[in-house]
């Protein structure tokens, strides 16, 4: 346990101080900004408050932006220390390989927390200029569910990153691998939810859509087979993860 806490602790500060990790905090916090504005215009116009609330964590330019942010996030945690020999060295130490890739997992996780801190931010003010107690906004219950669902999306997609990262050793290769695998499942997956002609596509489309997924979770509604499928993913591409950083071991 000390041994993953000091590789997670260390990962953790890397994260925060890396140059690309400031570039990334401002570009998605301009997009939380933006995201914010446009709620804000709709309630304005009348829209009603579950519309309003699918915002905060299901917007387009929400949805959109994580398969772009994440992989840069994640380019860097084990590609940078492939390119720079400090992973062949520290896979000869008594370091387990669970415990380095979980390490690194939780950092980004951390980091990709913190970004959405903003978020919550603009709900705490928005709820205290909502002049109207019957008229409660954001509903307590949907914001603490599109916590969940931003973090079990997250969880996946940091996975995926990381996966992508220990199998090269050049940072650019794996953001554009990992930002390519979940672009194209995240476009796959809203097609297939909403436009498929078949019925059935459709029904399939819509229980492994992350942004169906997303305005559900913005609706207060946590669905357990959701739950269970996005751990059970998550869990597979550490998995992975590990066999591939243990292959470079060997």
């Amino acid at each position: 346990m000390s041994t993953f806490l000091s590789l997670f602790k260390k990962e953790v500060r890397t994260c925060f101080l890396s140059p690309i990790a400031f570039v990334v905090m401002f570009f998605f916090w301009i997009l939380t900004g933006g995201n914010f504005i446009l709620l804000l215009y709709q309630m304005a116009n009348g829209d009603s408050l579950t519309m309003a609330t699918q915002w905060m964590f299901g917007g387009p330019l929400i949805c959109f932006s994580l398969p772009v942010v994440i992989p840069l996030i994640t380019m860097r945690l084990f590609a940078e220390e492939r390119k720079l020999g400090t992973l062949e060295a520290l896979l000869t130490t008594p370091v387990k390989v669970p415990e380095l890739v979980l390490a690194k997992f939780f950092g980004a996780l951390v980091f990709y927390s913190v970004l959405w801190l903003p978020v919550f931010a603009y709900a705490y003010f928005q709820s205290g200029m909502n002049p109207s107690a019957t008229l409660a906004f954001p509903d307590v219950g949907a914001l603490r569910a599109g916590a969940v669902g931003v973090m079990l999306v997250g969880a996946l997609y940091i996975a995926v990153g990381l996966l992508m990262s220990s199998l090269t050793s050049n940072q650019i290769v794996a953001a554009i691998a990992g930002f390519a695998i979940l672009f194209g499942s995240f476009l796959a997956g809203a097609y297939l939810a909403y436009t498929a002609p078949s019925a059935s596509a459709r029904t399939v489309g819509q229980f492994f859509s992350s942004s169906a997924h997303m305005l559900d979770f913005s609706r207060g509604v946590v669905d357990s087979r959701i739950v269970v499928l996005y751990l059970s993913f998550t869990a597979w591409f550490l998995f992975v993860s590990v066999k591939a950083v243990e292959a470079k071991r060997t």
